[in-house]
């Protein structure tokens, strides 16, 4: 019974620590709702490109409708910045390449696929503003919102 403990125990260390020798997307910033997005940053558990070797290709399929450009920052590290800060409205994923490899030639693994949304449009300014007295029971409101102007309705 216990050489059988000790091969079941063997057996969990060994995935474990296969499991910790794996490469994986360590950090991919942001996910989720976010507003005012810029840049994208993803950081792998290994080094992907030799250090100093920071032209080779991007490791994710990028769709987003708005344009930006990837880099890599060091062996690790990769970041995609976008043209221009992010209106309200925008979808974005991050699917990883599915021929990416370390550079010790191993597939990484985990997570594949990375999203995230500027979310709906929110109201940055109004006319007349907060805390205005002279207000009419039939005001007319003007707001400014955060998204593209294209599509939007203003009142």
């Amino acid at each position: 019974m216990r050489a059988l403990h000790k091969v079941v125990g063997l057996l969990i260390w060994a995935g474990v620590s296969h499991a910790a020798l794996a490469t994986t997307v360590e950090s991919f910033s942001p996910q989720g709702i976010v507003k005012g997005v810029r840049q994208v940053q993803a950081r792998f558990t290994d080094q992907i490109v030799p250090f100093g070797d920071l032209r080779l290709a991007d490791p994710f399929t990028v769709t987003c409708p708005e344009k930006g450009a990837g880099r890599w920052v060091d062996g690790k590290n990769w970041s995609y910045d976008f043209d221009r800060d992010l209106p309200a409205g925008v979808n974005c994923r991050f699917v990883l390449k599915a021929d990416l490899k370390d550079l010790s030639g191993k597939p990484i693994t985990g997570e594949q696929s990375y999203a995230f949304s500027t979310g709906g449009p929110a109201i940055v300014e109004s006319v007349p503003s907060e805390g205005q007295w002279f207000l009419d029971e039939n005001q007319i409101f003007i707001l400014g919102l955060d998204a593209a102007e294209e599509g939007m309705w203003w009142y």
